[in-house]
């Protein structure tokens, strides 16, 4: 797929602005606002077809099981006031930092550069051969085959659990979430072998084995970030739009099948207990309770604020560990550990005990209280700014804009911009561009030495 660059211009942030080099425009949905909205209006719409389902009475025996709460909490006025304004927050910081973050243009002859296939190839293969890294010493650690395949059939984390509860090494395997969604463009590009795509989509996989769908969801936003950066103008032709809509079927479709494989892996056991034998059922139970129950308890937690029948100001200074980068912390938590139920909540919810990421406004406010709030939503600015700034570098530096915008579209679950893997993908970023610009700039003046040797010139200056 051809690259087409754009005359710079400056029509707003909407618009192309100079050094962006896009093709066209990004679409009018691509901002902050969008990808914190969405999944949070997904989650109370999941929480309300199941109330609705309930309220109709044909539920099944075990329906706290299935759809994560047994009573569903009633929604006050004064509750919903106060998640409107915190998300109404976090979107206004988020953008706020996304126009800053545009406002400065990156020069375009750095830009220019970041898009050559010599450049490309480079960053891609050091992203490579530290996703290797990762994914082998990442394996080494977790022990033998046997042990392998007897998590991936428990509904237990001990893939993840058997890593060091440190940053380290196996951190590493956090850039196959780059890696994979980069080798398939510069693969449609032309730039790089099929083979080499493969590989990285076989790594993203065995990623995801040991870090569940988080890798899988957080690849596609980046691989997102790079269709709309490479996108081109289209005819609305009745065609088009027939073969864009079979597309996105046929895409949901295998999506819906993978999700569906990959729970009845991991979740069949649970399900069958409770008298759900088929697979795509499962992934339908899956699917609600993990989008409804966070809603459900943000409703609970909100009304019990509201009411003052839970009071948990925190302190200015240590509530800012909130925002504080988890690599900082060094006694990492199961997840069975850290599993939640309605004593986490000052019982202010009810919920079933088998779920640890419930939002980002209520575990937040039951760990740091209000003031945890203030950090965390200034930490969305952060978001937003860094969404920015990668956008605008290309396409294969400008990719890793996907990880943040990954990370807004977490806000209706958890709060993960501070997670230390996240940090490590912003750095690896930034130091493989570093890398790969210096790489290419070596083998530039050993090519001009070497071509003025032959003609008996003396040697070029590399092109900057």
């Amino acid at each position: 797929m051809a690259l087409r660059l754009a005359p710079a211009a400056r029509t707003g942030a909407a618009g192309p602005v100079d050094g962006d080099h896009l093709a066209v425009p990004p679409p009018w949905w691509f901002t902050p606002a969008f990808f914190i909205l969405v999944p949070v209006i997904a989650s109370f719409t999941a929480w309300l077809l199941l109330v609705g389902w309930r309220s109709r009475g044909s539920i099944p025996a075990s329906w706290a099981k299935l759809s994560g709460f047994a009573i569903p909490e009633t929604p006050s006025l004064a509750g919903t006031l106060l998640l409107v304004v915190w998300y109404a927050a976090v979107v206004s910081v988020a953008t706020w930092g996304w126009r800053v973050g545009l406002e400065k243009r990156p020069p375009a002859a750095t830009v220019a550069r970041l898009m050559t296939a010599s450049f490309e190839r480079r960053y891609f293969a050091l992203i490579m051969i530290t996703s290797i890294i990762g994914i082998a010493y990442s394996y080494y650690k977790i022990g033998s085959a046997q042990s392998i395949i007897g998590s991936l059939t428990t509904q237990e984390d001990q893939f993840t659990n058997a890593l060091p509860g440190y940053a380290g090494v196996q951190t590493l395997r956090s850039a196959t979430i780059l890696a994979a969604p980069i080798g398939f463009y510069l693969w449609r590009k032309k730039v790089i072998a099929w083979p080499f795509m493969v590989f990285a989509l076989l790594l993203l996989v065995l990623n995801a084995a040991i870090a569940s769908r988080l890798s899988l969801f957080m690849a596609a936003v980046v691989y997102l970030v790079i269709w709309v950066k490479t996108r081109t103008p289209s005819a609305h032709t009745g065609s088009a739009v027939a073969r864009r809509w079979i597309a996105a079927v046929v895409l949901v479709g295998v999506g819906m099948s993978l999700l569906a494989g990959l729970n009845y892996v991991r979740n069949a056991l649970y399900y069958k207990d409770v008298g759900v034998t088929n697979p795509y059922v499962m992934n339908l139970y899956q699917m609600g309770a993990y989008l409804g129950v966070p809603a459900q308890v943000s409703i609970g937690v909100a009304d019990a604020v509201m009411t003052a029948t839970w009071e948990n100001p925190g302190h200015i200074v240590t509530s800012s560990d909130a925002a504080r980068p988890t690599f900082l912390q060094f006694q990492k938590v199961a997840k069975s550990d850290g599993l939640k139920d309605a004593e986490a909540y000052a019982y202010s919810v009810e919920l079933e005990s088998n779920f640890t990421t419930n939002s980002v406004f209520a575990d937040t406010y039951a760990v740091y209280g209000m003031w945890g709030w203030v950090y965390t939503i200034g930490l969305y600015a952060f978001a937003g700014w860094a969404f920015a700034r990668l956008f605008r570098y290309g396409v294969v530096v400008g990719a890793s804009a996907g990880v943040m915008a990954h990370c807004l579209s977490e806000v209706w679950r958890t709060q993960n911009v501070n997670f230390g893997f996240v940090i490590f993908l912003l750095l690896l970023t930034v130091a493989s561009a570093v890398a790969a610009n210096l790489w290419c700039r070596r083998d530039e003046a050993r090519d001009a030495e070497f071509s003025s040797r032959r003609s008996g010139s003396s040697p070029m200056p590399a092109q900057r």
